[in-house]
């Protein structure tokens, strides 16, 4: 499964969108020129074509087989807003068709938010590996990773997956990257370099605690060092 995590900091100044219980609908907004809806035409298609995919499969046999789903449609609905060709819009119309797409995509968010809630482990515990699978474990973590307007929810997912660093159940990654990015979201530093943010229209390192201690407490997690090379800008940042 290819891991596309977009910055929360373009996506955090947008309007919150309607939430759809069956398909991702989100009215189109008046204010959006046809040029600019056009642009971003391929990120509604995206969802629609994964939506009727996974309509298609027989019912989950499984949790496991749930999370996957949910991470399929988290993972195209990305992909088509990387994908994005905005050259041909001024900065407002970019800026416009961005916000459009931008509340697609968060529509596919928080009804993958509410499933993730109703299949949380009654034991406390987290989507690990032995549990669900590898998969499946990835697909929960970019879930709550992308939940930037559920804050309870990442933290609950935070505290659920602490125990576990260091047991291998789960990348120890995901936690960092999920640590750093509340960290970000209430503006403290970030403990382990993981998260880039959108600063003056560069995709760059955002600010990180004791930056002298950052390569020694990456290391205890067994993470490699930074390397900002390796960071995709989304659409809208550099």
């Amino acid at each position: 499964m290819p891991r596309l995590v977009l910055t929360l900091i373009l996506a955090l100044s947008l309007p919150a969108p309607a939430v759809a219980a069956g398909p991702v609908s989100v009215p189109d907004a008046p204010a959006v020129s046809a040029r600019a809806r056009d642009a971003v035409r391929p990120v509604r298609e995206a969802i629609a074509a994964e939506e009727a995919a996974l309509k298609a499969l027989p019912p989950p046999a499984s949790d496991a087989e749930r999370l996957v789903r949910l991470g399929r449609l988290d993972q195209a609905a990305r992909a088509a807003l990387y994908d994005l060709d905005l050259s041909r819009l001024d900065g407002a119309g970019r800026g416009a068709a961005l916000g459009l797409a931008w509340g697609w995509v968060e529509a596919v968010d928080r009804r993958n938010q509410a499933a993730l809630r109703a299949l949380l482990p009654r034991d406390g515990g987290w989507f690990t590996r032995s549990l669900v699978g590898a998969e499946a474990a990835e697909a929960a973590w970019l879930v709550v990773i992308h939940a930037v307007r559920d804050r309870r929810l990442m933290r609950e997912a935070l505290r659920r997956m602490s125990p576990l660093v260091g047991t291998g159940d789960i990348e120890a990654g995901w936690y960092a990257g999920l640590y750093d990015r509340l960290a970000v979201l209430e503006g403290r530093p970030q403990r382990y370099g993981t998260q880039p943010v959108c600063r003056r229209g560069q995709w760059t390192a955002g600010e990180v605690e004791d930056p002298d201690g950052l390569e020694a407490r990456r290391a205890a997690l067994g993470l490699e060092a930074p390397d900002t090379r390796d960071w995709r800008p989304p659409p809208g940042c550099g």
